[in-house]
């Protein structure tokens, strides 16, 4: 393992980044409501052509900004246990090489 140069620091603060962006996400997921208190309506946007089309995908967007918070969430935090597995088989390997 002498000629790999592994950068430790660079793989624990990506690691770190990675669990701080999870716990972001999770705490914006936290704090939004899973759904608006009201539906959007199409007379918010008044007489304008294509105002139901609008509000039923503003509606969409915001039925699925839950879901993407979490999707989010759980990819960092994927991330975060990868990068943690690899510094473990790392070290593993160095010790067994030393």
């Amino acid at each position: 393992m002498a000629d790999m140069d592994i950068h430790y620091e660079a793989l624990e603060a990506c690691r770190v980044a990675a669990n701080k962006a999870s716990g972001r996400f999770g705490a914006l997921n936290e704090g939004t409501p899973k759904a608006a208190k009201k539906p959007t309506d199409a007379a918010a946007f008044g007489k304008v052509a294509g105002a139901t089309a609008l509000a039923a995908a503003l509606n969409a967007a915001w039925s699925t900004l839950s879901l993407e918070l979490v999707d989010a969430r759980d990819k960092l935090k994927g991330v975060e246990q990868a990068l943690e597995t690899i510094q473990d088989n790392v070290a593993k390997a160095h010790q067994a090489d030393s």
